[in-house]
């Protein structure tokens, strides 16, 4: 017999050892309030305990609005239970569990893309890790201004930057006090990273840096956890910052949107590698279309989704936009001007995959170029960025 269902306090030490072996990082027990205890499933053969997960309620942004989101981690199986599809079945129950209370896409960060992927998860984005040496910063110039340490105390005036900074993004977590407190402004083991916030003479914060040194027999470096900045100003004023290292560090790690053109205003160009973002996957197509919130248009397609794996979202639907408002409606069978899978629409509302260049790598279907292009108006904006990872 399986069962599926939350883990209680008297499972903790069975989900801590699990994890504990699953994982090369290791959370510190802290962090496991009965709040978060609460947030754990368990996969139960005759009793046993097979594999586990952690499910998490957000808000996510997206472009100038928000959707409910739950975010899936710490998913394990114990190794002599891998192979028979436990893993498959429990991803199974969180999604149909997630949908019930309101989510419309799951979020994860992959131990495997493959797997995921065949399950209807799509890579949500990417973004840039530039790693510039101090000398690449020097020519930033200081501002008049102050940097200031910062904790606890400052977390309202650090999410004012980060949701300021990141408006019109579509993926940051709107992020609640308790996660700049445990996942933010601490490391997973529990210790604080460095966190300042720069302000101006006016004493207005305009931009942070939180980010720990990481020490090597080759150099240390600076690891940024977040570098925000409300104006391109601010955002000198953290180069400035990190320049000031030059005789302690050989390098520093910096995550940008993979639109931010920081090697364009270095001397020369840093090293830069690009990172994947998180996974996610559909999990009520009509509800996520009637909250997406979508850029200006006016007009109406036909859109078929196919979706093997969560058989529900399959259908054609309508997408209607007048007058400020979007109307989705769930058709029954017939012609659509658009065809694409639930995993494709979900990268299509990311805005990491633009409609046409869907349609020129064959992934969206076209039979009305209108449509196309309709689409291409509606999801205007810029592209996907994440700044966490859980």
């Amino acid at each position: 017999m399986i069962s599926y269902r939350q883990l209680t306090p008297t499972d903790f030490e069975q989900f801590w050892a699990l994890d504990s072996y699953a994982f090369a990082r290791q959370y510190h027990r802290g962090r496991y309030t009965p709040d978060v205890i609460a947030q754990l499933r368990g996969l139960f053969v005759n009793g046993e305990h097979v594999a586990q997960l952690q499910i998490m309620p957000f808000q996510m942004q997206a472009g100038n609005g928000e959707l409910p989101v739950g975010a899936i981690g710490s998913v394990a199986t114990w190794p002599q239970h891998r192979r028979r599809g436990y893993a498959e079945q429990l991803l199974r129950h969180a999604c149909n569990e997630l949908r019930e209370q309101g989510a419309v896409l799951a979020l994860l960060h992959p131990f495997r893309h493959d797997f995921y992927h065949r399950l209807g998860w799509a890579l949500a984005g990417e973004r840039r890790l530039v790693q510039p040496a101090p000398f690449h910063l020097r020519a930033f110039q200081p501002a008049p201004g102050a940097y200031i340490p910062a904790g606890l105390t400052h977390i309202a005036e650090l999410d004012a930057i980060y949701r300021g900074a990141l408006r019109g993004r579509y993926g940051p977590l709107v992020r609640p006090p308790e996660w700049w407190q445990v996942d933010v402004l601490q490391t997973w083991g529990g210790e604080p990273y460095h966190a300042f916030i720069w302000r101006d003479e006016q004493g207005k914060g305009r931009s942070y840096l939180i980010y720990r040194l990481e020490r090597s027999d080759n150099g240390d470096r600076l690891v940024c956890r977040d570098i925000v900045a409300l104006d391109p100003l601010a955002r000198a004023q953290l180069f400035v910052f990190i320049a000031r290292h030059a005789d302690q560090i050989i390098a520093a790690e910096i995550p940008t949107p993979i639109d931010a053109p920081l090697n364009a205003l270095l001397p020369a160009p840093a090293p830069t590698t690009v990172v994947p973002l998180f996974m996610q996957r559909v999990l009520d197509v009509k509800h996520l279309l009637s909250l997406y919130p979508f850029a200006p248009a006016t007009g109406q397609l036909t859109i078929q989704i196919a979706d093997d794996w969560m058989p529900d979202n399959a259908g054609r639907y309508q997408l209607a936009w007048h007058d400020g408002r979007t109307t989705v409606t769930r058709l029954g069978p017939g012609e659509a001007d658009l065809a694409s899978t639930s995993a494709t629409l979900s990268q299509l509302l990311s805005r990491y995959l633009r409609p046409r260049t869907a349609a020129a790598f064959g992934v969206l279907s076209v039979s009305d170029r209108r449509a196309l292009a309709l689409l291409e108006q509606a999801l205007a904006g810029l592209p996907p960025f994440c700044g966490d990872y859980w």
